[in-house]
């Protein structure tokens, strides 16, 4: 497989009857590098790279300590979440998807990192994939400000801020839909608006949006694939976990506990790094940069 080796460029490749674009950086041709430097696979949050600013920085400070990444967005980033097609399971399949076109290109060495609910793929991507013969390249997990559970959190919010309408009210309406014979389903698939999800306003960034169908699968009381307590403790490889202390959407009993069943769970490897820093790390940037680098660095010496 053969690329242009620069800085930033732009692949696609294939998931089933779809191609999926991402960001390759720091893109090397030269074996050596394939073989022995490792690659980070990064996986957005919620609505993707249209609200991750790291996207501006880490790559770039992978690159100048020779890291290459792939950054790629999944069905759960931008509009998946808002026509029906962003299923949690489903987008944990791309990150295979993801790690398969890094094997093409030649890396032996993968790291799978998420932020959020990219944290959340990651270490159910990390659970999947323990099988040592079957994915023996992939090396390590990163999940920054990742949830105990997705339903659980998304809950919480949307309590705390008073959303209109409410989990329970999404939920019966979403219940109707997938409880039911076929035959009896009197609701289609919709879209749901939810104000004050995030905040105590009704403005667009603190409204949340879903279909019926993608809010059961990541956030319904019935969303055991999002719940990552669930996960954790079947990683066998080398664990890096990061929270920002003043998170104020992951709370910090959810890392401390997610910290524990990992570590109770016989993995030896687990590190676990709190920053001051808030739910999107700003101003973080390079400190949380330098601080994969480092753990990247010990891992692979």
């Amino acid at each position: 497989m053969d690329f242009e080796d620069n800085s930033g460029t732009v692949v696609s490749f294939p998931f089933e009857q779809h191609k999926v674009d991402a960001l390759f950086y720091h893109l090397a041709s030269h074996r050596e590098h394939l073989e022995e430097k490792p690659v980070v696979l990064r996986l957005h949050g919620i609505l993707g790279n249209l609200l991750d600013e790291t996207e501006h920085f880490l790559p770039g400070l992978l690159a100048s300590a020779g890291y290459s990444s792939l950054t790629m967005n999944t069905l759960l980033a931008n509009l998946g979440l808002f026509f029906g097609f962003g299923i949690f399971d489903d987008a944990v399949k791309q990150v295979d998807a993801g790690c398969q076109f890094l094997r093409q290109v030649g890396f032996k060495k993968i790291f799978v990192a998420g932020h959020g609910l990219g944290g959340c793929m990651a270490i159910r991507y990390g659970a999947l994939a323990n099988d040592p013969a079957k994915h023996s390249d992939i090396r390590g997990i990163i999940a920054v400000a990742t949830p105990y559970s997705m339903p659980d959190t998304i809950r919480r919010r949307w309590e705390r801020f008073g959303s209109e309408p409410s989990y329970d009210e999404v939920c019966r309406k979403a219940q109707r839909l997938f409880n039911s014979p076929p035959e009896d389903r009197s609701t289609e698939d919709e879209i749901v608006v939810v104000k004050r999800a995030h905040g105590y306003t009704a403005r667009p960034e603190h409204t949340d949006i879903y279909t019926l169908k993608t809010w059961w699968a990541l956030a319904g009381p019935e969303a055991q694939g999002a719940e990552i307590y669930r996960y954790i403790g079947q990683i066998r490889r080398p664990l890096l976990l990061i929270h920002g202390t003043r998170d104020d959407l992951i709370q910090r009993s959810e890392f401390e506990t997610l910290c524990r069943i990992a570590s109770k769970s016989g993995n030896r490897e687990v590190t676990a790094i709190q920053l001051d820093a808030n739910h999107t790390f700003d101003g973080k940037h390079e400190e949380i940069g330098q601080l994969m680098i480092k753990w990247l660095t010990d891992i692979c010496e």
